[in-house]
């Protein structure tokens, strides 16, 4: 990992910022109605709260994988949909010049570049974009193209797999 290679004033500029940022994605959950979901065995408000208690311990702790994660995992949606209203509520809240869909779309380019998904999340997010390349005009087709055949080259070894 990475988080080796950072000094401890520059790891620690990472969890602050990476805290904030998973704290704010939380709060634009809670404050938006349509993310809350309340049943008789979940209650999304409680759930987003305890994550925030979750998120502070891992900020005390050190554990800059585990925030960078979340908020991986936590944006996921918006930049699934195209919320570019959540990047802007982000710059907003935590004053950092920060661009989700960017990292995103450099993360998808770095795939292209090594030509080969080495992990699941790769597949995920080339999946993911395939999608939106679909549905984007004009369709660019030959990035389509170059996807579709590094999902499938990923998928190929897993099928060959004889089954039980």
């Amino acid at each position: 990992m990475t988080d080796n290679k950072l000094s401890k004033d520059e790891k620690q500029a990472e969890l602050t910022k990476y805290r904030d940022l998973v704290l704010a994605t939380l709060d634009y959950y809670l404050d938006n109605k349509v993310m809350q979901i309340k049943t008789d065995d979940f209650d999304s408000t409680e759930h987003y709260k305890g994550l925030k208690k979750q998120t502070e311990e891992h900020y005390q702790k050190g554990r800059l994988t585990i925030l960078k994660q979340w908020f991986r995992d936590l944006t996921e949606m918006q930049i699934e949909t195209g919320d570019l209203k959540f990047n802007k509520y982000l710059q907003d809240k935590t004053k950092y010049d920060i661009d989700i869909f960017k990292s995103y779309f450099q993360h998808i380019d770095k795939v292209i570049n090594k030509g080969k998904i080495t992990t699941d999340n790769q597949f995920y997010d080339i999946n993911i974009m395939v999608d939106q390349l679909c549905q984007t005009e004009p369709v660019d087709n030959k990035r389509i193209e170059i996807l579709n055949r590094l999902l499938s080259e990923y998928e190929q070894p897993k099928t060959r797999k004889p089954t039980a």
